[in-house]
């Protein structure tokens, strides 16, 4: 990610400062377009890492190569100074080469959009050092926001960290709780994790969804009844959504029956879809097909077809044309009525696919007999450590998070893909993983 530039630093003289400007403006904009492919329908980790990704490190090297002349002039400032959006210091703080003045500027900021890109940046950072620099900062500081940082920056590294983060799991800083609590999920001190029960009744709907996911990977007694709960409840749930992801991943043929049929509720029903995508059941993909003739929620049905049964994305016999983009053909909006402040990025859904039903119903109708009702499958195979591994390989991006969440359920936390991570890193990880096939991937947990 980093060019060498002990070699050849240029002089500031010599820097062509509206090009390294034209750097950063890209880098911000190319970094947006690689979150927003993280959440994708449409990308695969290869595409991400052969698009968006390479050119916003190309970008990263280009401002790397002014060396220092840049990181003060433009870099620091740009971290430095409260007001600068999100994206813009993301690539700033990635192309800086001095942690311990990043770490600085992160543990004094005020500004929310200052300190999230910091944040972010120092995940994507492959410096080898850089943990143990931020536990050096963490003992040095004084609690507070900075403290919630740095313990939220070893969480998203996925830190492994000793018992020492114990007493921040109770403390008066709840800030400071809630990363702690995404932290211990590194933790393998089962005191520690303990300390995850009353954050799991806390009145802070963040902390409480916090310790209880933390809870269900490290395997912790009572989190798998939470997990039920928060799915089930029939009040409103904070995280519902979540929840029954949970059940779909772990648990059996009932309960995932069980949240079959929530998609009978309106209010649940494009919840309990996404949620099916991850249940691998037969019985999910048949009632999905039932619904791609549901304009509204077709393509989020199909989305399940798809990821269960294997249906493929790349023939058109299943797949409609998109509709026209809204207003084409139209001249453009009145300035004072266009909304200047809209999110230009679509959203994940946007990118789904709209099926056609029959031809659709008439493949699965072909393939059904060669599916076993009482197996999981991804893609038309069925579930196994290695059919998981492969499928964090070539997924849609979107759904590669819940998948790699299985498996670090499934091995209680001591396997953990970091889904939001520079791609290089991420096929580093999958490359070098066993196949996994001790680990039964088709055994479920009953309700009660």
């Amino acid at each position: 990610m980093t060019v060498a530039t002990d070699f050849y630093q240029l002089a500031e003289h010599e820097i062509l400062w509206d090009d390294v400007t034209e750097h950063l403006d890209e880098a911000e904009f190319l970094f947006e377009l690689w979150e927003a492919a993280l959440d994708a329908p449409n990308y695969t980790l290869a595409e991400v890492a052969a698009g968006p990704e390479r050119r916003l490190l190309a970008h990263i090297d280009g401002l790397q190569v002014g060396g220092p002349a840049v990181a003060e002039r433009l870099l620091f400032p740009t971290v430095e100074n409260p007001g600068s959006y999100y994206g813009k210091v993301v690539a700033a703080a990635l192309a800086c080469q001095h942690p311990e003045r990043v770490l600085k500027v992160l543990v004094g900021a005020a500004d929310e959009e200052q300190r999230r890109g910091i944040i972010k940046a120092l995940e994507l950072s492959d410096d080898a050092s850089l943990n143990a620099r931020v536990v050096q900062v963490l003992d040095s500081s004084r609690g507070g926001v900075g403290c919630a940082a740095l313990l939220e920056v070893l969480a998203r590294r996925r830190a492994p960290v000793g018992s020492w983060v114990g007493h921040l799991l109770g403390g008066d800083d709840p800030g400071a709780a809630l990363a702690a609590a995404r932290l211990v999920r590194y933790c393998s001190d089962r005191q520690v994790l303990e300390g995850l029960a009353p954050l799991a009744q806390s009145d802070d709907a963040g902390l409480r969804f916090a310790a209880v996911e933390t809870a269900l990977i490290r395997q912790v007694p009572g989190a798998w009844e939470s997990a039920v709960y928060w799915a089930f409840i029939p009040v409103e749930s904070p995280f519902r959504r979540d929840a029954m992801v949970w059940v779909a991943l772990l648990g059996d043929a009932a309960a995932q029956q069980h949240l079959l049929g929530l998609v009978d509720s309106p209010e649940h029903r494009a919840d309990a879809l996404w949620a099916l995508g991850f249940s691998g059941r037969v019985s999910a993909v048949d009632r999905c097909i039932e619904l791609l003739g549901d304009d509204e929620i077709a393509p989020l049905a199909a989305e399940v077809v798809c990821a269960i049964a294997g249906l493929s994305t790349e023939d058109d016999r299943f797949w409609r044309a998109p509709p026209p983009p809204d207003g084409e053909g139209q001249t453009l909006p009145r300035l004072q009525d266009d909304d200047l402040n809209r999110d230009l990025i679509p959203t994940a859904e946007a990118g789904l696919q709209i099926p056609e039903p029959e031809p659709t119903a008439r493949w699965w109708q072909e393939r059904r007999p060669g599916f076993e009702p009482s197996l999981r499958y991804i893609g038309g195979r069925a579930l196994t450590g290695r059919v998981l591994v492969d499928a964090l390989w070539r997924a849609p991006m979107r759904r590669r998070h819940n998948l790699a969440l299985e498996l670090g359920l499934r091995t209680g936390g001591t396997v953990m893909v970091g889904t939001r991570a520079l791609s290089g890193p991420q096929q580093a990880q999958l490359a070098e993983l066993a196949e996994l096939e001790a680990i039964d991937f088709q055994r479920g947990m009953t309700l009660r």
